[in-house]
Protein backbone atom coordinates (compact mmCIF):
# COMPACT_ATOMS: atom_id res chain seq x y z
CA UNK A 1 0.00 0.00 0.00
CA UNK A 2 1.21 3.52 -0.77
CA UNK A 3 2.73 5.07 2.37
CA UNK A 4 1.39 8.49 1.33
CA UNK A 5 -2.21 7.25 1.03
CA UNK A 6 -4.47 9.56 3.04
CA UNK A 7 -7.81 8.17 1.84
CA UNK A 8 -10.12 5.81 3.70
CA UNK A 9 -13.02 3.78 2.34
CA UNK A 10 -16.14 4.06 4.50
CA UNK A 11 -18.75 1.35 4.19
CA UNK A 12 -22.19 0.78 5.65
CA UNK A 13 -23.68 3.79 3.82
CA UNK A 14 -27.44 3.41 3.45
CA UNK A 15 -29.04 4.53 0.19
CA UNK A 16 -31.01 7.30 1.97
CA UNK A 17 -27.88 8.98 3.37
CA UNK A 18 -27.10 12.31 1.74
CA UNK A 19 -23.78 14.11 1.64
CA UNK A 20 -24.96 16.58 4.31
CA UNK A 21 -26.18 13.74 6.57
CA UNK A 22 -22.84 11.94 6.21
CA UNK A 23 -20.94 15.17 6.88
CA UNK A 24 -22.93 15.77 10.10
CA UNK A 25 -22.54 12.14 11.17
CA UNK A 26 -18.76 12.36 10.76
CA UNK A 27 -18.68 15.73 12.49
CA UNK A 28 -20.53 14.26 15.50
CA UNK A 29 -17.80 11.57 15.69
CA UNK A 30 -15.14 14.32 15.56
CA UNK A 31 -13.99 13.18 12.10
CA UNK A 32 -13.01 16.05 9.81
CA UNK A 33 -11.84 14.90 6.38
CA UNK A 34 -10.45 17.22 3.75
CA UNK A 35 -12.82 15.79 1.11
CA UNK A 36 -15.76 13.38 1.07
CA UNK A 37 -16.74 11.47 -2.07
CA UNK A 38 -20.10 9.75 -1.64
CA UNK A 39 -20.92 6.74 -3.81
CA UNK A 40 -24.55 6.10 -3.01
CA UNK A 41 -26.54 3.49 -4.87
CA UNK A 42 -30.33 3.46 -5.03
CA UNK A 43 -30.78 -0.30 -4.67
CA UNK A 44 -28.05 -1.28 -2.22
CA UNK A 45 -25.66 0.11 0.35
CA UNK A 46 -23.10 2.53 -0.91
CA UNK A 47 -19.77 3.74 0.33
CA UNK A 48 -17.82 6.93 0.78
CA UNK A 49 -14.20 7.88 0.41
CA UNK A 50 -12.71 10.21 2.98
CA UNK A 51 -9.53 12.03 2.06
CA UNK A 52 -7.57 13.45 5.00
CA UNK A 53 -4.88 16.11 5.16
CA UNK A 54 -2.30 13.64 6.45
CA UNK A 55 -1.86 9.88 6.60
CA UNK A 56 -1.63 10.15 10.39
CA UNK A 57 -5.13 11.70 10.57
CA UNK A 58 -6.51 8.88 8.43
CA UNK A 59 -4.72 6.27 10.53
CA UNK A 60 -6.17 7.74 13.74
CA UNK A 61 -9.70 7.56 12.32
CA UNK A 62 -9.14 3.97 11.22
CA UNK A 63 -7.80 2.84 14.60
CA UNK A 64 -10.08 4.89 16.86
CA UNK A 65 -13.39 4.97 14.96
CA UNK A 66 -13.63 1.72 12.99
CA UNK A 67 -16.77 -0.17 14.12
CA UNK A 68 -17.75 2.72 16.40
CA UNK A 69 -21.52 3.28 16.60
CA UNK A 70 -22.71 6.89 16.17
CA UNK A 71 -26.43 7.72 16.04
CA UNK A 72 -27.20 4.01 15.68
CA UNK A 73 -24.91 3.62 12.64
CA UNK A 74 -21.80 1.45 12.79
CA UNK A 75 -18.90 3.25 11.14
CA UNK A 76 -16.71 1.00 9.00
CA UNK A 77 -13.38 2.15 7.59
CA UNK A 78 -10.50 0.66 5.63
CA UNK A 79 -7.61 1.92 3.53
CA UNK A 80 -8.29 2.63 -0.15
CA UNK A 81 -6.02 0.32 -2.08
CA UNK A 82 -6.37 1.52 -5.67
CA UNK A 83 -7.76 4.14 -8.00
CA UNK A 84 -10.32 1.63 -9.27
CA UNK A 85 -11.59 1.04 -5.72
CA UNK A 86 -11.79 4.76 -5.01
CA UNK A 87 -13.87 5.51 -8.07
CA UNK A 88 -15.65 2.15 -8.22
CA UNK A 89 -16.43 2.50 -11.90
CA UNK A 90 -16.69 -0.64 -14.02
CA UNK A 91 -15.86 1.34 -17.16
CA UNK A 92 -12.52 2.41 -15.70
CA UNK A 93 -11.10 -1.01 -16.60
CA UNK A 94 -11.84 -0.24 -20.25
CA UNK A 95 -9.45 2.72 -20.21
CA UNK A 96 -6.28 2.39 -22.22
CA UNK A 97 -2.93 2.35 -20.43
CA UNK A 98 -2.33 6.01 -21.31
CA UNK A 99 -5.76 6.97 -19.94
CA UNK A 100 -5.04 5.08 -16.71
CA UNK A 101 -1.70 6.90 -16.39
CA UNK A 102 -3.50 10.20 -16.94
CA UNK A 103 -6.04 9.31 -14.24
CA UNK A 104 -3.26 8.19 -11.91
CA UNK A 105 -1.47 11.53 -12.32
CA UNK A 106 -4.72 13.31 -11.45
CA UNK A 107 -5.34 11.09 -8.41
CA UNK A 108 -4.59 13.92 -5.97
CA UNK A 109 -6.94 16.30 -7.75
CA UNK A 110 -10.34 14.62 -7.48
CA UNK A 111 -12.16 17.47 -9.21
CA UNK A 112 -10.26 16.93 -12.46
CA UNK A 113 -10.52 13.17 -12.05
CA UNK A 114 -14.30 13.36 -11.65
CA UNK A 115 -14.45 15.48 -14.83
CA UNK A 116 -12.32 12.91 -16.69
CA UNK A 117 -14.56 10.06 -15.59
CA UNK A 118 -17.73 11.99 -16.42
CA UNK A 119 -16.38 12.85 -19.87
CA UNK A 120 -15.60 9.17 -20.44
CA UNK A 121 -19.21 8.28 -19.64
CA UNK A 122 -20.36 10.71 -22.34
CA UNK A 123 -18.34 8.88 -25.02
Amino acid sequence: MNSSNCTLWMGNIENWMSYSYLHELLKSANIHPKRITLKNYQTKRGCAFLEFYTREMAKNVLTECNNKIINGIQLKFNWVRSLEQKYNCSKITKFTVSQKIFLYLLFNNSFLLEISINLYHLM
